[in-house]
């Protein structure tokens, strides 16, 4: 079923959010009006609200306690000032992250091999007055989480929910990885596989086992209980699906916002939420934007540049992420601050008005407003999906140490995974192990719950028994599934079919497809993402020194960034048309095509339009 999102302020308005950190300690009912009236006025469209660990002043004055009645009077507050002032609110669904709580019963707290997990979250809200370290949830338990949620809302969460329409936000996994368990885990496990897992396995076919059922119980236990929890609930589900040992695209397909990261993560990664949106119906994918933008330190240390940022590096940031498919920004971040007690986070790039780019927040926050807008409009338009290449991450284990990050350790947080250049020119979204039992192929159209996608293309070294075989059953039927490769099989259960499967792969050439061919063809390699709009196309084109961002941003990036000209030929469902994009310097281009009157209209949003003549030749 696809929600009704006609309520939720973030669908009916494009500015962009802020993560507002609402520090353990005293809170003031007129700061909080301040605050967000400064924010209205800004360009902001919404706020989200982070509880996080005290500052060093709170010891002495701890303000209100985690959810007690002080507590929900602030966030009703908030609430009510947001809907006065045509601002949305959305709310942290706990305290920090992982989900934690001193108030967690054992019982329900995270597992690990030998028992219960050691893992503790110590800087919580609860910090201040507690003293005590919170303990994790256990997140492979859907009755952990369903006793998490309803205490939640029995302590204010289900009456904020009334109060406006609002997401309950979870934010990346964080949650220990190594060695995780459940109370049943080795029961399972030898029920799957046949024999009892050893932690200290070294043997790659082992690990993968213990990959696949991990991965299957974070899906059934968490992401789908916490999408269903706040459907019950009322509000929608906006979710951070990354660093989770699992099928993430699976997991973003159950929430209502799917939500990725940058800069902390590459750009390219949000195409995996962008996936789960496009082949789900999701109208929003949102991105905590701007991370760490010149670098990473542990807290209190303080980050590179803080608030001495510029605008134009930020914009490069937002770019490259809008050309792989985000639609709606939440700056990270905002500080509840006061003039008496002046505070910054630790991550991040600095909002209020006490930074550096205060005075060109509404023209940035528009710019932002109107391109994500755009990127709203009609449906994602893309010629084939890619399968991701899943068991060849859970095949290998960590990565090398000039790949990792503070947010990567292992190859199966994928944020090292990349679409093959020549792949490109077909804008591809990428395609879930777990969704190959919803295709079909019918009068010629290899179909997703009857979307047409086009192709299926596989780069898998590795492929499951159950993969192989449903799609070796459709290349039978003559599907454009293609295969760069034979896969081989992962994980200790070989089936002796499997090499029946790969005959029939490898003697069955796919059919012909007349309208399978590529979006776009440019003489310089160049990122983009393309929306339709009944016979309207609006194509967004990073510049193409944006589409290599990586972390951290060289501070003062922008100003190397030089004007440029790339030709392209650009192909709609029935046409063709030649475009000359002349990017200004550190600047992107926004490109809308009638494929009815044939006109091509080239903007850059921050110079007036230049409507270029059709060049269009009929295919």
């Amino acid at each position: 079923m696809i929600p009704d999102f006609s309520t939720l302020p973030m669908a009916n308005s494009a500015k962009p959010y802020v993560r507002w950190w609402w520090f353990s300690g005293a809170l003031d009912y007129q700061e909080i009006e301040t605050q967000l009236s400064w924010l209205a006025s800004n360009g902001f469209g919404g706020v989200e609200i982070a509880w996080v660990y005290p500052y060093p002043e709170a010891v002495k004055d701890h303000g209100p306690k985690f959810l007690d009645e002080d507590f929900q009077a602030y966030v009703q507050f908030t609430l009510k000032q947001c809907k006065e002032k045509g601002l949305g609110c959305d709310l942290t669904f706990g305290t920090l992250w992982p989900f934690s709580g001193t108030f967690i019963p054992k019982k329900y707290t995270s597992k690990a091999r030998d028992g219960f997990s050691t893992q503790r979250v110590n800087r919580s809200w609860e910090a201040s007055y507690t003293h005590t370290d919170a303990r994790v949830l256990d997140h492979l338990d859907t009755r952990a989480f369903q006793w998490y949620s309803d205490y939640l809302s029995e302590h204010g969460f289900a009456d904020f929910v009334k109060t406006m329409p609002l997401a309950l936000f979870c934010d990346s996994w964080e949650v220990e990885p190594e060695e995780l368990s459940y109370n049943t885990f080795q029961k399972d496990f030898v029920s799957t596989y046949g024999y009892v897992y050893d932690f200290s396995t070294k043997d790659i076919n082992e690990r993968y086992d213990y990959r696949a059922l991990i991965s299957e119980r974070v899906l059934s236990d968490f992401y789908r209980s916490y999408a269903q929890n706040c459907k019950e609930m009322g509000a929608f589900s906006r979710v951070q699906c990354h660093g989770a040992p699992t099928d993430i695209l699976a997991a973003y397909a159950y929430v209502d916002i799917p939500e990725t990261e940058t800069l902390l993560f590459n750009p390219d990664f949000a195409l995996i939420a962008a996936s789960a949106a496009a082949l789900e119906h999701k109208p929003i994918v949102s991105s905590e934007s701007f991370t760490c933008l010149y670098g990473w330190v542990p807290s209190p240390a303080e980050p590179p540049h803080i608030k001495q940022e510029h605008i134009d590096d930020l914009r490069c940031v937002a770019d490259a992420q809008f050309a792989w498919g985000v639609n709606r920004v939440v700056w990270h971040g905002m500080p509840y601050n006061t003039k008496e007690k002046p505070r910054q986070f630790y991550a991040t790039v600095h909002v209020g008005p006490d930074g550096s780019i205060a005075s060109q927040l509404p023209q940035f926050n528009a710019y932002l407003e109107e391109v994500s807008e755009i990127l709203t409009r009609g449906e994602t338009f893309s010629n084939i999906s890619i399968l991701l290449p899943l068991e060849d991450q859970w095949m290998r284990d960590e990565l090398p140490p000039h790949l990792q990050k503070p947010s990567s350790k292992y190859w199966w947080e994928l944020q090292e995974l990349t679409i093959p250049l020549p792949l490109m020119q077909y804008r591809p979204l990428w395609f879930s192990p777990h969704w190959i039992d919803d295709l079909s192929y019918q009068d010629g159209q290899l179909l997703y719950k009857q979307k047409h996608i086009g192709a299926l293309y596989c780069m898998n070294e590795y492929m499951s028994f159950s993969s192989l075989k449903t799609l070796a059953g459709l290349c039978a039927k003559g599907a454009p599934i293609y295969f760069s490769r034979l896969p081989k099989e992962p994980g200790t259960q070989k089936h002796r079919a499997y090499n029946q499967y790969l005959s029939i792969i490898s003697t069955t050439p796919p059919a012909q497809t007349s309208y399978l061919r590529p979006i776009l063809k440019s003489s310089t390699p160049i990122d983009y993402w393309c929306r339709k709009d009944g016979e309207t196309y609006y194509v967004f084109f990073a510049h193409p020194e944006m589409r290599n961002l990586r972390y951290p941003l060289p501070y003062g990036y922008a100003r190397s960034i030089k004007p440029c000209k790339v030709d392209a030929v650009f192909h709609s469902e029935n046409y063709a048309y030649d475009l000359s994009l002349q990017f200004p310097r550190s600047e992107s281009l926004l490109v809308t095509i009638n494929d009815v009157s044939h006109e091509v209209t080239i903007r850059n949003l921050h110079i007036e339009d230049t409507t270029m003549p059709a060049q269009s030749t009929d295919e």
